[in-house]
């Protein structure tokens, strides 16, 4: 399981706020459904941010877009860092399938990177 504990940096003015339709944790991949409501990315769904904390379903969330997010699971420095691909719903991290969302900084020390791609 991939693990992230907290920020060192994001910009708040580079976030998207709503409300979560399920419970998300620190540094989930999420996006924003058809029906306005977050959910966290599976294998089917783009990458429009990350959770800023942990959540509960009906609560306002955060979602990030450009930061820096600390994890508890290595990683591989230099690494491109990608979303889940397989409805896991957990932080982004080297080993995942889905769509390149940053680079790993060091072995706990991710940035997450949202860019036009994302909207494709």
């Amino acid at each position: 399981m991939v693990e992230a504990v907290g920020w060192d940096m994001y910009d708040p003015r580079l976030t998207i706020k709503g409300n979560a339709a399920e419970a998300l944790s620190i540094g989930d991949c999420a996006y924003i459904h058809t029906d306005g409501l977050i959910y966290y990315t599976d294998a089917t769904e783009d990458i429009d941010g990350f959770a800023l904390k942990a959540v509960a379903v009906g609560e306002e969330v955060t979602l990030v877009t450009h930061g820096r997010l600390r994890m508890v699971t290595a990683q591989t420095p230099g690494s491109a860092v990608q979303g889940p691909n397989g409805g896991s719903g957990t932080p982004p991290d080297d080993g995942g399938g889905g769509r390149i969302c940053g680079m790993v900084i060091s072995t706990y020390l991710i940035l997450v990177h949202i860019g036009d791609t994302a909207f494709a």
